[in-house]
Formats: C-alpha cells, sequence, structure tokens
C-alpha cells in the first residue's frame, strides 16, 4: 500500500511537473491601439448606440489587469506628450514687455483706456 502510494505521487508529481512547463510556455498579447480601434469598428458596425455602449461594458469586464496597465501606461504618455507640445508652442510665454496704459485688448476700463477717474 505504501509502495503504491509512492508510486501515484510521483506520477502526480511528473504529470504537474510536464504541464506546468506547458503553462508557463504560454503568451500573454497585449494588443496595439490600432489593433483594438480595428477591431472594435469591425464588431460594433452595425450596432445602435445602446448596443455600443453594452459591448464597451462588456470589453471593459473581460480585460486583464495587463491590458488595463498597458492601456492606462500608453494614455498617460499620450497626455504627457500633448502636455510638452502645448507647452513648446504656448504663445505669449513671457517673453515681451506687456504696456501698462490699459490700450490693449481686453482692458477693462472704458473706450479713452488708461487710468482715469473711475465710473
Amino acid at each position: 500500500m505504501n509502495a503504491k502510494k509512492i508510486l501515484l505521487n510521483s506520477l502526480l508529481a511528473l504529470g504537474l511537473a510536464g504541464m506546468g512547463g506547458a503553462f508557463a510556455a504560454e503568451e500573454v498579447k497585449v494588443q496595439t491601439r490600432e489593433e483594438v480601434r480595428t477591431q472594435h469598428q469591425v464588431e460594433t458596425a452595425g450596432m445602435t448606440v445602446e448596443q455600443r455602449e453594452q459591448y464597451r461594458l462588456e470589453q471593459q469586464a473581460n480585460m486583464t489587469d495587463e491590458q488595463r496597465a498597458a492601456l492606462r501606461a500608453e494614455q498617460q504618455k499620450a497626455k504627457a506628450e500633448q502636455k510638452k507640445d502645448k507647452s513648446a508652442t504656448k504663445q505669449g510665454g513671457g517673453s515681451g514687455a506687456m504696456l501698462r496704459d490699459g490700450s490693449g485688448a481686453g482692458s477693462q476700463r472704458g473706450g479713452q483706456g488708461g487710468m482715469g477717474m473711475g465710473r
């Protein structure tokens, strides 16, 4: 009986070791944004607004943690690039002298400009 248990346990251990290698070989495929967008357009081509919303909720529920993390990182990177581009092309960054006589556009004084008597 004892020899039989040892034999069965060793066979079980060998079987699990063999299966562990098969599971370790699985690779998680993370799709690019363009692949996801194309797949989404194909799948939602003939849907109504309500059907699209239901589909979106289902797809969000089916996302793995790795996919969520990859999407979040991609969105943060895109926002950082937009912010950098916006600050690089920002107009009026303080490089010139400002007129303080009130003659510029957006003056809160009346039509005369300057600092006259308060009306």
